[in-house]
Protein backbone atom coordinates (compact mmCIF):
# COMPACT_ATOMS: atom_id res chain seq x y z
CA UNK A 1 0.00 0.00 0.00
CA UNK A 2 1.51 3.29 -0.78
CA UNK A 3 0.52 6.86 0.79
CA UNK A 4 -0.69 9.65 -1.46
CA UNK A 5 -1.60 13.29 -1.37
CA UNK A 6 -2.71 15.99 -3.18
CA UNK A 7 -1.64 19.63 -3.66
CA UNK A 8 -3.24 22.39 -4.84
CA UNK A 9 -1.00 25.43 -5.57
CA UNK A 10 -1.41 28.98 -6.59
CA UNK A 11 1.64 30.02 -8.70
CA UNK A 12 3.05 33.59 -8.49
CA UNK A 13 1.73 35.85 -11.31
CA UNK A 14 3.92 34.13 -14.57
CA UNK A 15 5.69 31.30 -12.65
CA UNK A 16 3.14 28.54 -12.98
CA UNK A 17 4.86 27.02 -16.08
CA UNK A 18 8.41 27.28 -14.42
CA UNK A 19 6.42 25.83 -10.68
CA UNK A 20 5.13 22.61 -12.40
CA UNK A 21 8.61 21.96 -14.29
CA UNK A 22 10.38 21.84 -11.29
CA UNK A 23 7.61 19.53 -9.67
CA UNK A 24 7.75 16.82 -12.64
CA UNK A 25 11.48 16.77 -11.60
CA UNK A 26 10.89 15.99 -7.64
CA UNK A 27 10.64 12.66 -6.02
CA UNK A 28 7.42 11.31 -4.67
CA UNK A 29 5.94 13.52 -7.69
CA UNK A 30 3.25 11.29 -9.65
CA UNK A 31 1.52 14.02 -11.56
CA UNK A 32 1.30 17.64 -11.62
CA UNK A 33 -1.55 19.30 -14.17
CA UNK A 34 -2.47 23.36 -14.73
CA UNK A 35 -5.87 23.90 -14.07
CA UNK A 36 -8.23 26.47 -15.47
CA UNK A 37 -8.62 29.01 -12.65
CA UNK A 38 -7.87 29.49 -9.03
CA UNK A 39 -5.82 27.45 -7.74
CA UNK A 40 -3.36 26.93 -10.63
CA UNK A 41 -1.96 23.27 -10.05
CA UNK A 42 -2.53 20.52 -8.86
CA UNK A 43 0.05 17.72 -7.74
CA UNK A 44 -0.41 14.07 -6.76
CA UNK A 45 2.40 13.22 -4.56
CA UNK A 46 2.98 9.71 -3.56
CA UNK A 47 4.94 7.91 -1.58
CA UNK A 48 5.65 3.87 0.31
CA UNK A 49 5.05 5.63 4.03
CA UNK A 50 3.49 8.83 5.21
CA UNK A 51 6.08 9.82 6.64
CA UNK A 52 8.09 9.47 3.67
CA UNK A 53 5.36 10.97 1.58
CA UNK A 54 5.37 13.78 4.37
CA UNK A 55 9.41 14.23 3.35
CA UNK A 56 8.84 14.35 -0.52
CA UNK A 57 6.19 16.63 0.28
CA UNK A 58 7.84 19.30 2.07
CA UNK A 59 10.68 18.99 -0.08
CA UNK A 60 8.96 19.60 -3.34
CA UNK A 61 6.99 22.56 -1.67
CA UNK A 62 10.19 23.90 -0.45
CA UNK A 63 11.68 24.04 -4.17
CA UNK A 64 8.82 26.33 -5.17
CA UNK A 65 8.43 28.19 -2.20
CA UNK A 66 9.83 31.86 -3.53
CA UNK A 67 7.05 31.10 -6.76
CA UNK A 68 3.68 30.01 -4.97
CA UNK A 69 1.62 31.84 -2.95
CA UNK A 70 -0.66 29.64 -1.20
CA UNK A 71 -1.15 26.01 -0.78
CA UNK A 72 -3.40 23.54 0.49
CA UNK A 73 -2.44 19.59 1.44
CA UNK A 74 -5.20 17.09 1.07
CA UNK A 75 -3.82 13.37 2.25
CA UNK A 76 -5.98 10.92 1.23
CA UNK A 77 -7.39 8.48 4.61
CA UNK A 78 -5.24 5.38 4.87
CA UNK A 79 -6.58 1.87 3.26
CA UNK A 80 -9.23 4.41 1.26
CA UNK A 81 -7.23 4.28 -2.19
CA UNK A 82 -9.65 3.46 -4.93
CA UNK A 83 -8.41 3.13 -8.76
CA UNK A 84 -11.27 3.73 -11.14
CA UNK A 85 -11.76 2.72 -15.31
CA UNK A 86 -13.33 5.23 -17.02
Amino acid sequence: MSARAYVLLDAVEGKAHEVAQTLRNKPGVQMVDMLEGPPGLIVVMQARTRQRLADLTNKALASVQTMTDNWQLLPVQNGCNTVGHA
